[in-house]
């Protein structure tokens, strides 16, 4: 089945409504289209536009580019303030779900990035030791 057909196929959830798909606004539904947009953009300004890279490259503090700052912060956004805080009771009221979650995005998942990054780094020959 085709992406297209997933958009316009009309299948109702689990609670006999209209289809999740149906239910998420342009942008959500699309959002590949705009990431790869997005992308397109940036390669074809960097090509018609020599000086950008040396340009963006100033524009940073303590090692941090400005624009990807600003441009994770505006992407985050939305997200963050979809967050229903009145709900954070019910989230929180189950304390092994919580724990679970904790020790899975702020020890296993560092762990797993950091062995991922060790072992790339190993690999690669103008980084070995010696």
């Amino acid at each position: 089945m085709t992406a297209a057909e997933l958009t316009t196929q009309a299948a109702p959830n689990a609670a006999g409504g209209e289809s999740v798909v149906r239910k998420l606004s342009t942008l959500d539904r699309y959002l590949a289209v705009w990431i790869l947009l997005a992308m397109g953009v940036g390669l074809g300004l960097g090509r018609l536009i020599p000086g950008l890279n040396d340009a963006l490259a100033k524009v940073e503090i303590g090692g941090i580019s400005l624009p990807i700052a600003l441009g994770l912060l505006m992407m985050m956004y939305p997200v963050l303030a979809k967050v229903r805080y009145d709900r954070l009771d019910a989230v929180t009221g189950d304390r092994r779900l919580m724990f679970s979650s904790l020790v899975v995005n702020w020890v296993v998942g560092p762990a797993v990035m950091f062995a991922l990054a060790w072992i790339s780094f190993r690999i690669c020959p103008s980084t070995a030791p010696g």
